[in-house]
């Protein structure tokens, strides 16, 4: 019977130029080409998916993806810049890391990935002035290298495991990368962080990772905690101008919430008119610029409030003889505060004791006891069973004077915003007890029921202020003066430019500086930069087309900076390159020389697409003056000059097709028959018919086999006669050699070499040995 025939690619049985002339123009591969993919359930597919058609991750040939494979350091690096999106360098050849080289041939692809992590500061290397692109990464490393990635460096050094199977300094890093989901324990509830990492691992940590990541630049709403029995507080990622949006909150029983923003604008307290009950808040952002923001909604579920602590507050521990002796205790809720209202929970007392209405004390009947002797008082709050208990002891009752009624005094008002030098525009909220009216003045006059201004909403400071407040509630005399002074912060200085505006070469550098301690935030949209809106500025700002810069700075204790504002413009098209072989018919094997204006670099296609300088463009190659590349089918070649600081040249195109009488002769099958005798007939296969002479000389054709012993290696298989076909199949040879039945089904290669055989019309141009041309191979299936 016989076996399948499988091809080398056309690319390895030509050589070198060939990857040239035949560029790859597959189709986006999905999980479905690999056939270690296929057991896979639907979800992990999914995750497969979007990563490898998004180009993220290629398989480790045509058909196998390498699930199992140990990954390296230089494919996290490249992986990595992808996901974040940071910003790489392809055309960077020299790395600030000694190992990392552009001619390595199995990692150099990765410097620029390499160069672009350590710029974002994800990494720093492996060791001193090195990064290890070919070294193993373990999981723990994997954990370390993804908790970088979303930024979460200090987070994790926060916290503490105990996993025997990770390393000291990882143990933060893999619980925090298991708390986010990026990677998971094995089946034994241990996460195995010295054992080698594997490219599955990579995918899902990588796609997770991808989800998760917020870009440097972008807000986002991070969270929402209960703080009160009112109140709630939402942290954003990063200061918010809180003067271009709207917070608010929705829930279950309705009701608004007031808004109060931290000084430092990168979170804000949310109060309400009435408890929270058992009840889901949801909390949103409008208002927002999309572009600038990520997550901008959240949800939480609210808790009403319990009581969690009661204590004795009666001084000392002794308690009069007496048909009513009073106890006094007070209570705390779940979130540290003292109740506004006690009189909503229930309290009892022991047999010997009656609370007293209002909750805040007990009444004891100790007449039945003796001078000395201890009584035992407990307290329990009915809903949630939370108790106290105290033991006093008895003492003869001490006569007390009449209580003269003294009107209690409210309490005096607070802020959230503490005296001292503020940024203009910053809202200061002020509260007070419950029932209470808050006055205040700015004037500096002592505030009163009628002096001042009624409170009702933040006061916002635009220039020195002292603000005076006091609360009236009725029945109560009025409280003590809150005093607050405030002055303006100080404005940060402008950030300057080594470029000033005008036409400048593609590619320019710019470079922003301000003064020490300041961060600059820039944009090129137009719009207007904030410590909100726009990119923290890192390195120099390359120019590739024309815009605009506005940059400010930004510094701790001063108000923001005025706005520096540049515009840019392109200079001139770099010159259309040229080709030394005019359109038409050439020979096969012809050499096509290109070239262009010092300085510039060549792309090319071949295929009829228009090239460009994407390295990661699969249809556009780079052409190196020094390597010619070599027409063995019909083309049109299409090339682009490319040069730094001007614009692309116009396309040059060429089209050519091949003289059928210059193609060469090759071998281009190799078929099992089957056997004979004690031998075994193998069928060559030309491309042309062959001359017989030369053909039949089996001392021109070599045959091996592959052996495991121990590793594997080609032996020789005899040849002893060759027969060539008979009309028909003049481009056809059978071969009778040693006997491969024991070897035939194996999966092992057979392969032949041929030598000194010539094509039926051109008898004097034989095969040479070692050419790309003069040998096949075929795997048993």
């Amino acid at each position: 019977m016989k076996k399948q025939v499988v091809s080398l690619s056309l690319a390895v049985l030509l050589g070198t130029g060939a990857a040239a002339v035949y560029p790859n123009t597959a189709m986006a591969k999905t999980s479905a080409d690999f056939t270690d993919l296929k057991d896979l359930d639907a979800a992990t597919k999914a995750k497969f998916d979007a990563l490898i058609s998004a180009g993220i991750f290629d398989g480790v040939s045509d058909t196998t993806f390498g699930l199992k494979d140990e990954m390296n350091r230089a494919q996290f690096a490249k992986v990595a810049a992808l996901i974040t999106g940071i910003e790489v360098n392809k055309d960077l050849k020299t790395s600030s890391f000694s190992d990392v080289k552009s001619d390595d041939a199995a990692n150099g692809y990765a410097l620029p990935y390499i160069e672009a992590l350590k710029n974002a500061g994800i990494t720093d290397g492996y060791g001193e002035g090195t990064y290890n692109p070919a070294g193993k990464v373990t999981k723990e490393q994997l954990a370390a290298f993804l908790v970088r990635v979303l930024g979460d460096d200090a987070d994790a050094k926060k916290k503490t495991g105990s996993d025997t199977t990770v390393s000291d300094w990882a143990q933060g890093y893999v619980a925090l990368a298991i708390e986010l989901k990026l990677l998971t324990n094995g089946a034994d509830g241990k996460f195995g962080g010295k054992a080698n990492a594997t490219r599955d691992l990579l995918l899902t940590g990588a796609y997770e990772a991808k989800a998760q990541y917020v870009a440097p630049g972008k807000v986002s709403l991070v969270g929402a905690t209960q703080v009160g029995t009112r109140k709630i507080t939402v942290s954003f990622n990063t200061a918010v101008d809180t003067a271009g949006i709207s917070l608010s909150a929705k829930k279950g029983s309705g009701g608004s919430a007031n808004v109060s923003w931290a000084a430092d604008s990168k979170s804000a307290t949310l109060t309400f008119g009435e408890d929270l009950k058992d009840e889901q808040v949801d909390i949103s952002v409008t208002g927002f610029d999309p572009a600038k923001w990520t997550t901008t909604s959240t949800s939480l579920s609210a808790s009403q409030e319990k009581i969690a602590k009661i204590e004795f507050t009666s001084a000392g521990d002794m308690i009069d003889r007496a048909l009513a002796a009073t106890v006094s205790f007070q209570v705390t809720n779940q979130f540290g505060e003292k109740p506004q209202d006690v009189t909503k929970f229930k309290f009892s007392a022991g047999s010997n004791a009656t609370v007293v209405s209002g909750g805040t004390s007990v009444a004891v009947n100790t007449l039945s006891a003796a001078k000395g002797e201890r009584v035992s008082v407990t307290v329990t709050e009915q809903a949630s069973s939370v108790s106290a208990t105290k033991v006093f002891t008895v003492r003869d009752a001490v006569e007390t004077p009449p209580v003269v009624s003294v009107p209690s005094v409210a309490a005096t008002p607070t802020a959230d915003v503490a005296s001292g030098a503020v940024a203009s525009g910053t809202s200061v909220s002020l509260s007070a007890a419950s029932g209470a009216t808050i006055y205040y003045t700015t004037d500096g006059s002592a505030p009163s029921a009628s002096n001042g201004t009624a409170y009702s909403e933040p006061i916002s400071i635009s220039e020195a202020m002292t603000i005076k407040a006091i609360a009236v509630q009725s029945g109560m005399t009025d409280s003590g003066v809150l005093t607050l002074s405030y002055t303006l912060l100080a404005q940060a200085a402008t950030p300057i430019a080594d470029v000033a505006s005008g036409a400048v070469v593609s590619g320019t550098s710019v470079s922003l500086s301000a003064a020490s301690g300041a961060t600059i935030y820039y944009t090129t949209d137009g719009s207007a930069p904030s410590a909100s809106n726009g990119t923290a500025y890192a390195e120099p700002i390359s120019i590739s087309e024309a815009m605009t810069i506005k940059a400010i700075a930004v510094q701790s204790g001063m108000t923001d900076s005025g706005v520096l504002t540049l515009s840019y413009t392109l200079l001139t098209q770099a010159a259309t390159p040229t080709a030394d072989v005019a359109s038409g018919e050439v020979s096969y094997g012809t050499n096509i020389h290109l070239s262009a204006a010092p300085g510039a670099t060549i792309r090319y296609t071949t295929n009829g697409a228009t090239p460009t300088n994407d390295n990661m463009d699969m249809n556009s190659f780079t052409y190196y003056g020094e390597m010619p590349f070599y027409v063995v089918n019909d083309m049109t070649l299409k090339v682009v000059a490319f040069q730094s600081g001007v614009a692309a040249s116009n396309v040059l195109e060429r089209n050519y097709t091949i003289n059928p009488a210059t193609i060469p002769l090759a071998v281009t099958g190799l078929t099992y028959i089957g056997e004979s005798g004690d031998k075994s007939l193998l069928k060559v296969t030309f491309n042309m018919p062959v001359d017989s002479s030369s053909a039949e000389a089996y001392a021109n054709y070599l045959v091996w086999n592959e052996m495991m012993m121990p590793m594997p290696m080609l032996l020789p298989v005899l040849v002893h006669a060759a027969t060539l076909g008979g009309v028909g199949h003049e481009n056809e040879v059978t071969l009778e050699v040693d006997s491969l039945a024991s070897f035939v089904g194996t999966g092992k290669n057979i392969r032949v070499d041929v030598s000194n055989v010539a094509s039926a019309t051109k008898p004097n141009d034989p095969i040479l040995p070692g050419r790309g041309n003069s040998q096949y191979t075929f795997q048993e299936a």
